[in-house]
């Protein structure tokens, strides 16, 4: 049986990912840092409550086999400044503490079209973060890059839902490269993570969204 350990657990993806391990006769224990109480109870359940500010000073349980990484924000909630925190500051360091702490396996939410060398921010602050995390020394990593997620989200993003249903409209003319830009389900991402997390393999992966679509 394995221990797995989530950050942003409050989050779209997150939840998700709770769910279907705790659901999962791999796991026994799931222990969660977050910034405050969870809305799920359950024996497999183990939470810490975390400054992510101060995420060095946080005591790990030992034998943690598996880190599932779901931080993340947006930059009209939380400014670019803010951003840069959540999505590179926060992720990276939480990379270095599973490697200090031995933890074999680091899967970590970013986005299609991620690139360190973008002119857009938000890709920019996403390629940056996956360049730095393949340099943490976790012995696999695995990088996921979704498109447009959908789901139940506990807060109104316009941007996102107008997407969403622009997407459906055009999702049949998505087709060969296109393919590429269908919207995924946070439930698909997670399920994709949990069975990546499964494999033999050691490196660093980088996972597109067409291969999410098949969850």
């Amino acid at each position: 049986m394995k221990t797995a350990l989530i950050a942003g657990a409050t989050g779209l993806v997150g939840k998700n990912l709770i769910m279907e391990l705790i659901a999962s006769d791999t796991y026994s224990k799931v222990i969660v840092v977050a910034r405050r109480e969870l809305s799920i109870a359950h024996p497999k359940l183990e939470l810490i409550i975390t400054d992510f500010g101060r995420l060095n000073e946080t005591n790990l349980p030992e034998k943690i086999d598996v880190c599932f990484c779901a931080l993340g924000t947006t930059q009209r909630k939380s400014g670019r400044e803010g951003m840069l925190k959540v999505d590179y500051e926060y992720v990276v360091t939480l990379a270095n503490i599973c490697s200090k702490a031995g933890i074999k396996k680091f899967l970590v939410v970013s986005s299609q079209g991620a690139n360190y060398n973008s002119s857009f921010f938000y890709l920019r602050t996403k390629g940056q973060m996956e360049e730095a995390v393949k340099k943490a020394g976790v012995e696999t990593v695995y990088i996921i890059r979704p498109s447009l997620i959908t789901g139940e989200r506990e807060e109104f993003r316009f941007a996102e839902e107008m997407g969403y249903y622009a997407s459906k409209v055009l999702s049949p003319l998505m087709v060969g490269k296109l393919k590429r830009m269908k919207p995924v389900s946070a439930l698909q991402i997670a399920r994709c993570m949990i069975d990546l997390a499964g494999k033999d393999d050691k490196g660093n992966f980088t996972i597109e969204s067409e291969f999410i679509q098949s969850y």
